[in-house]
């Protein structure tokens, strides 16, 4: 009887982490992505999630260690201003220390690197550095993201 009840409890916790509906796992992790949400290091789930909502990707290029980096995420990117235009993409920030391949795939010469890119991850355009306040770099994203819609 104990048997019976061990099994019984342990299958019914394998079953519980599988995805809902035999969803993928990729898709699973694609559709926990809330709008407006940076995906951290992971092209293929960010380019998945552009092709099924028909946007493009906004991808920066960045180190822990790289000041402008830095300013970029915490003074821009958190502005509702920025959230407001950078929803229209799907947001992929890659840390180029931990993903060679992916900076040298775009060319990361210099950081920060911001890169518009498809569904197919092809780029589009791309900024390189940071230029001036907030207020005056805002103009300049918010043309780079329209160009490609």
């Amino acid at each position: 009887m104990k048997y019976l009840l061990v099994l019984t409890l342990v299958l019914a916790l394998t079953a519980c982490g599988e995805p809902a509906d035999n969803q993928s796992e990729e898709t699973a992790v694609t559709h926990s992505v809330a709008e407006g949400e940076w995906i951290h290091d992971d092209l293929p789930a960010a380019l998945a999630l552009a092709e099924e909502t028909g946007k493009l990707v906004f991808i920066d290029l960045y180190a822990d260690w790289c000041r402008p980096c830095v300013m970029l995420s915490d003074d821009y990117f958190s502005r509702d201003d920025y959230k407001e235009v950078l929803s229209q993409c799907i947001l992929l920030r890659i840390d180029v220390d931990n993903n060679r391949d992916l900076a040298q795939r775009y060319r990361a010469n210099s950081i920060p690197t911001l890169i518009l890119a498809d569904a197919s991850g092809n780029e589009i355009d791309r900024i390189t550095g940071v230029m001036g306040s907030p207020e005056d770099f805002l103009p300049m994203i918010r043309s780079f993201v329209s160009q490609g819609l």
